[in-house]
């Protein structure tokens, strides 16, 4: 059994859709990206990936640490990706189909304040706060999968997310997305999953949580994210790359020069993905939003937030990957 949710689609009765683009509106939004890849490239701030993109034909300068890659290679990644991914479940049940043309909800994280839900007064979560999250979202249908909602200020903030995953495997029946700062933690957290999962084998037939990627604007990719990323191929964690730009602050305020940057930052850590172990699942995510010019805040909830998330979602349906977008 698993959970396949409504189609949502200008093309079907069962739900709504934006068409954003046309099929051509997407080729020149693809070859925008890929002269940016090419003549531009992407800052890597890794090792071990400057390698891995050096021994797949990328260009590599080490001073800078400039990733250059051809059309080419990009295009096979990304057919190489694959099109479909199945979100493993505690509860077999609860197992998520993610295909085209179907749509879920997950709640946000990684909150680190919260509103009391007795003194309706902010303050820290503490570790007892992210468990009960935890169970109020596994009891939540319309929450398909579960991400970590908490950062619990009680616990050793290098470790907090090692925490986050031990609440996840006690209170949830779901599959669960974990945001992971190290290498070494993810170990950790892929130990204990196996132990739930009844072995290193059976976790790798059904892994039981994701992980995440988050390029930083415009064209970064930090070295400690980039290297979780690595070793969550490695050990067959599917990832989400997740750009979170703030559109008029560290990414173009034109819409559109924004999507071809962001889409460089994903399409740039698909290549990596696939060259570390090809077929491996990745989600095309993101969290970019705009900025508001009186604050200086993201705002969040804006219309253009809204414009931009239908863009990527349409932009990878293009692509043929399963797709992760913010919802305001």
């Amino acid at each position: 059994m698993a959970v396949r949710n409504f189609q949502a689609g200008a093309g079907c009765i069962s739900g709504l859709g934006l068409k954003m683009f046309t099929d051509d509106d997407l080729d020149r939004i693809h070859l925008a990206t890929l002269d940016i890849l090419w003549d531009i490239g992407v800052k890597v701030e890794s090792k071990q990936a400057l390698e891995i993109f050096d021994g797949g034909g990328c260009t590599v300068d080490p001073n800078t640490k400039i990733v250059k890659i051809p059309a080419s290679i990009v295009e096979d990644a990304i057919r190489s990706c694959p099109p479909t991914f199945r979100a493993c479940a505690r509860n077999p049940e609860n197992d998520y189909i993610c295909e085209k043309g179907r749509t879920g909800f997950v709640n946000f994280g990684e909150a680190p304040q919260m509103i009391d839900p007795h003194t309706k007064k902010v303050r820290l979560p503490k570790k007892a706060d992210v468990d009960d999250c935890t169970r109020f979202l596994d009891a939540l249908e319309q929450i398909i999968v579960f991400e970590r909602p908490l950062t619990p200020s009680d616990v050793e903030q290098d470790v907090a997310c090692i925490y986050n995953t031990k609440s996840f495997f006690n209170n949830c029946t779901k599959h669960g997305y974990i945001g992971l700062n190290t290498a070494e933690n993810l170990r950790t957290c892929v130990k204990m999953a196996s132990l739930v999962a009844g072995g290193e084998d059976k976790f790798r037939e059904r892994p039981l949580f994701s992980t995440t990627c988050d390029p930083i604007s415009p064209l970064v990719h930090a070295g400690e994210a980039v290297d979780v990323f690595i070793e969550a191929c490695r050990l067959g964690v599917p990832s989400k790359i997740n750009p979170m730009g703030l559109i008029g602050g560290t990414t173009c305020i034109n819409i559109a020069s924004a999507l071809v940057t962001h889409n460089a930052e994903v399409l740039s850590m698909i290549v990596l993905g696939q060259s570390v172990r090809k077929g491996h699942p990745l989600i095309y995510g993101s969290t970019t939003g705009i900025l508001d010019l009186k604050t200086s805040l993201a705002a969040v909830g804006a219309p253009e937030s809204a414009l931009f998330s239908a863009a990527i979602a349409k932009l990878a349906q293009f692509y043929q990957v399963p797709t992760w977008v913010a919802g305001g």
